[in-house]
């Protein structure tokens, strides 16, 4: 079978694959002929009846393009591509086995780039991108990741308008290397136009989420999905800059009294008053959902109403405190 390699490569790190016809590991067709097949173990001819239907140029069919990495289903494979991939640079491609689409991007850290893409918190909230609309509908398992090459940071830019020339991605709306919007100028009233054409449109039952739940296989695979090492804020910390900077956009925020309420009834320590009455000993006169809310009834602090909740004496010989149920 004919094989073409990527021309003028200044990159470091190419790992190029060529495997033999009928091999038992993936083979990708990549025309270059703006058009891309997927064939996993069969090779493709100009005999193929997928080929023949095709919109590439016959004299190109039988060139083919090899990536330097296939993983050939990204959710089984999640943790090996962050594995392979960390702190890697490179040109990358997302391939739709379904319907043949293909995704062409580049990164300076390809494993942070796959983590956003296994993020469905992530891709809900980019849905404006064609790509994430493609992964929601279509499933993780039903894409493939390719590395297409490895290469220096300076190089990048370069070889993705390489391969977006080459394979005139359907995903990819603006052709453009370095990002969708990379080139694209808009001026303040394009920008206000659809800031208000926008606002509100996915909103209630339109919203992608709207009247949908997830079971709980469901929601153990996804925090499966993010523990560890696959979450991004694994090892990372944050510096006493970064805290100062939070504590000081906390000061002043004011919450609303539902709000409050809520808080306190999840994050509180449930607190009952008992008030010593001369015959009938100590009596019930409320039930708090926190100690500061008992504190504030009786005027005091809720670090005086857990420490005498906790030794179990009498407050100035009156009352009492225990923890609700």
């Amino acid at each position: 079978t004919e094989t073409t390699s990527v021309p003028a490569l200044k990159c470091s790190n190419q790992v190029m694959f060529k495997y033999p016809k009928y091999s038992l590991f993936f083979s990708y067709k990549l025309s270059l002929a703006n058009s891309y097949f997927f064939n996993r173990r069969v090779y493709s001819t100009d005999s193929d009846s997928r080929a023949s239907n095709s919109k590439s140029n016959s004299n190109s069919k039988n060139d083919q393009l090899i990536p330097a990495v296939v993983y050939e289903d990204a959710f089984a494979m999640q943790k090996v591509i962050l594995k392979d991939n960390k702190g890697r640079t490179g040109i990358y491609m997302l391939t739709n086995k379904l319907t043949g689409n293909i995704y062409v991007g580049q990164s300076v850290d390809l494993r942070k780039r796959f983590l956003n893409y296994f993020n469905l918190s992530y891709i809900t909230r980019r849905n404006e991108l064609v790509i994430c609309r493609a992964l929601i509908k279509y499933g993780y398992s039903n894409f493939s990741i390719s590395i297409l090459e490895y290469c220096d940071k300076s190089d990048l830019d370069t070889r993705e308008q390489y391969y977006l020339d080459t394979l005139n991605p359907e995903y990819n709306v603006q052709k453009i290397a370095g990002g969708s919007s990379k080139g694209l100028i808009r001026s303040q009233e394009t920008k206000d136009k659809i800031s208000k054409a926008l606002k509100g449109v996915y909103t209630g039952n339109k919203a992608y989420w709207f009247g949908r739940t997830m079971s709980e296989e469901t929601k153990k695979l996804m925090s499966s999905n993010r523990s560890g090492e696959l979450n991004p804020l694994f090892g990372k910390f944050h510096s006493e800059e970064t805290k100062e900077l939070i504590r000081q956009k906390s000061l002043g925020r004011k919450f609303s009294e539902e709000t409050k309420l809520l808080k306190s009834t999840k994050l509180g320590n449930p607190v009952n008053i008992y008030e010593k009455c001369s015959s009938d000993g100590f009596k019930l006169i409320g039930s708090f959902v926190s100690a500061r809310r008992a504190g504030l009834f009786l005027g005091i602090s809720k670090s005086t109403i857990i420490r005498y909740m906790n030794s179990g004496a009498v407050f100035k010989d009156r009352y009492k405190f225990s923890a609700a149920s």
